[in-house]
């Protein structure tokens, strides 16, 4: 079985791991930008969940994300929108796939909402990885996602 883990979100990545937690890819999220607009391209996501499936069983798991307080109607919307692009993905291929809060997946594997950690931890467990930017921890987090779901079905 094929794990694909999505952090999503402008920044969020993709990540995919073997049945075993081997490590496969990752990257970060396709986004198209025009002008103050952003987000996620649906033709490059599509591409990437059918080059992860490889005709193995597949799953996704995602972040399961909110509104967060004193965030702005706008950025609200659009993260919502960009959510909606995963699910939506997901379910047009027939992926099965699990939600799961940034704080179950978090505390499995001892980490905080600190970004370095994640990152810190993501270029231990997956040195082949490309984590070498500070704003690779979408990326990160998404291999950690992945990891957390292996260790733990």
């Amino acid at each position: 079985m094929t794990i694909i883990a999505i952090d999503p979100g402008l920044t969020g990545g993709f990540a995919v791991l073997s049945n075993t937690g081997e490590y496969i890819s990752a990257q970060p999220l396709p986004i198209i930008r025009d002008a103050s607009l952003a987000w996620i391209d649906g033709g490059d996501l599509r591409g990437m969940i059918i080059a992860a499936k490889d005709s193995t069983p597949t799953c996704c798991i995602i972040e399961r994300v909110s509104a967060m307080p004193k965030q702005g109607v706008s950025s609200s919307f659009l993260f919502g929108v960009g959510f909606g692009s995963l699910l939506g993905a997901c379910g047009v291929l027939g992926i099965r796939t699990h939600l799961v809060t940034p704080a179950v997946w978090k505390r499995g594997l001892g980490l905080s909402r600190d970004k370095n950690a994640s990152l810190d931890k993501a270029r231990m467990l997956f040195p082949d990885a490309p984590l070498s930017r500070k704003k690779d921890d979408g990326v990160a987090e998404a291999l950690l996602l992945a990891h957390w779901f292996v260790k733990t079905r």
